[in-house]
């Protein structure tokens, strides 16, 4: 992370699996707010609100890319030969400030939720679908999704997107095929609850933008 602005990167559709969690997530970090401003001491990565301004800065990037939160996405992507569709991955620029901001408040609920402080509180008053100790373990997949390290298959499939711009669909070469393979497995190993399932029919699907 070299503080230089916005990341672009690659964000697999895990249907409605990240929305679940993210409203999870922002119930716990409210529940964590309001012990704060009743007097409760919370470690440096959930005070003030930070965690949660980020977590939501990040959701309202990454939401149009999964499930039915947000409008279709214009392009499609398809393996070698131009027969097969994949599931998209998607170009998001995000923050990574905001994302290591997230990733220590994870890594802060983690602790927290072994002791019998203001953390543990909350995952017990927010505990429900899904559970407290999943959703720990939520948090540091979200952040992990948005973190994830370059590598040359992952440069060669963000380069390939980007060039084709937004709305365009793309057959991708047999070399580029692999590289969409290697950072799909790179991607789902981080949020291994839920693969990402195959792309909705034409026409059909996740068509209709979420409510607001």
């Amino acid at each position: 992370m070299d503080g230089l602005g916005p990341r672009a990167v690659l964000v697999p559709d895990l249907g409605d699996d990240l929305a679940v969690a993210v409203g999870a997530l922002e119930r716990l970090l409210l529940a964590l707010r309001a012990a704060e401003e009743h007097g409760a001491v919370l470690p440096a990565p959930l005070a003030g609100g930070a965690a949660l301004t980020a977590l939501r800065r990040l959701w309202r990037a990454v939401a149009p890319t999964q499930g039915r939160q947000g409008p279709p996405p214009a392009g499609r992507l398809y393996a070698h030969g131009g027969r097969t569709e994949l599931v998209p991955l998607r170009l998001v620029d995000v923050d990574p400030l905001d994302v290591a901001t997230l990733s220590a408040a994870a890594a802060a609920r983690g602790r927290g939720a072994t002791g019998a402080g203001p953390v543990r509180r909350a995952l017990e008053e927010v505990a429900g679908d899904p559970p407290g100790a999943d959703l720990v373990v939520a948090a540091a997949g979200f952040s992990g999704l948005l973190d994830l390290a370059d590598t040359g298959e992952s440069i060669v499939l963000r380069e390939r997107l980007a060039a084709a711009g937004p709305g365009v669909d793309v057959v991708l070469t047999p070399v580029q095929e692999n590289a969409y393979r290697a950072t799909v497995e790179r991607l789902t190993a981080m949020w291994p609850a839920r693969r990402p399932g195959p792309p909705p029919p034409q026409g059909g699907g996740r068509r209709s933008p979420a409510g607001s």
